[in-house]
């Protein structure tokens, strides 16, 4: 595959969701060889494979007003190597006019407004990186939506519903980390009003703020998110004060919450302090390897000296057996 592939509107709006793939074009079965590369079959395949190792994926999204920014990896070299046949596969099928996911109305108006789309997909070591943009307000939108459905894909696993439509109302998302198999959600800002109303819309039920108020003094998130019906809780610290007590407090958050059937949506002001609760949680747990967890903390910009280290050392201290 070239380093840089420019991709007709397939190659984005079917990455990582083409389940219960259909077409208007029935493609004969071979009997010969009916999971072959480049048959529907093969293209099914590789999808439910990566729906299997949804777990293994992570995913970072970026909205600007005028583009869509998506970079899907995983650690797994075998399912990176999927994901990148799995948007190649998708693009060929666009190119030879054998739609996909038919059945979803949002996926219907893209490959119909493909023309209208400028895809931009770059193969990395582990997945692609994906940029996507439109002249058009609507498809702009129907792109949004439909990344909105690929992230609640890879954290569910599942494709069987239609994805959602936004409209010009809804809020433009906060840029986020999106983690395989698990509900709640990472910020890399500080989300406003409109967006906490947001993600409450979207399944999300407590907030974790990692920013003290006078990090964000024109800006009372306690109240806004109580006006979200969203509940909230505050753990600020800087970076250089991290402790023992902020990652077992940080860690905790994130567990009550799941034992009483809750999401969370946790930030700071760029997602650097979210890491060392996050990692703490997801290996000790979780049961998640450490360096698949400190990778999902990397992609949320876990940065500033002495935070792995000192994360690292918690997790020493505080794994089954320790003395």
């Amino acid at each position: 595959m070239a380093p840089r592939t420019m991709l007709h509107l397939a190659g984005l709006s079917t990455l990582l969701g083409c389940a219960s793939c259909s077409q208007p074009r029935q493609e004969a079965a071979d009997p010969q060889d009916h999971a072959a590369p480049g048959s529907l079959a093969y293209d099914q395949l590789i999808w439910h494979e990566l729906l299997d190792n949804h777990a293994k994926i992570r995913r970072i999204v970026r909205h600007t007003p005028t583009t869509i920014e998506t970079l899907t990896e995983s650690d797994d070299p075998a399912v990176a190597a999927k994901i990148i046949d799995h948007a190649k596969a998708m693009h060929t099928r666009m190119s030879s006019g054998k739609r996909v996911r038919a059945w979803d109305p949002v996926f219907v108006d893209l490959f119909h407004n493909h023309t209208l789309v400028r895809i931009d997909l770059t193969p990395t070591e582990k997945g692609v990186k994906i940029i996507e943009t439109s002249d058009d307000p609507a498809t702009l939108l129907l792109m949004r939506a439909h990344s909105r459905g690929v992230s609640d894909m890879i954290r569910s696993g599942s494709a069987a519903e239609p994805t959602a439509r936004l409209t010009a109302q809804t809020p433009l998302p906060p840029p986020e980390v999106v983690i395989g198999g698990t509900p709640h959600r990472i910020f890399l800002t500080q989300p406003d009003a409109s967006q906490l109303e947001a993600i409450k819309a979207e399944g999300s039920d407590v907030v974790v703020n990692f920013r003290a108020p006078s990090e964000h003094p024109d800006f009372d998130e306690a109240a806004a998110a109580k006006a979200a019906g969203l509940g909230y809780c505050n753990l600020p610290y800087k970076a250089p004060d991290l402790s023992d007590d902020q990652i077992a407090a940080a860690r905790k958050a994130i567990v009550d919450a799941e034992q009483s059937g809750h999401a969370v949506a946790l930030h700071c002001r760029t997602g650097n302090r979210v890491g060392p609760g996050w990692v703490a949680y997801r290996v000790l747990d979780k049961g998640i390897p450490v360096e698949q967890a400190m990778n999902e903390a990397r992609a949320m910009q876990m940065v500033a000296p002495g935070m792995e280290s000192k994360t690292l050392g918690y997790i020493s201290r505080h794994s089954p057996g320790t003395p």
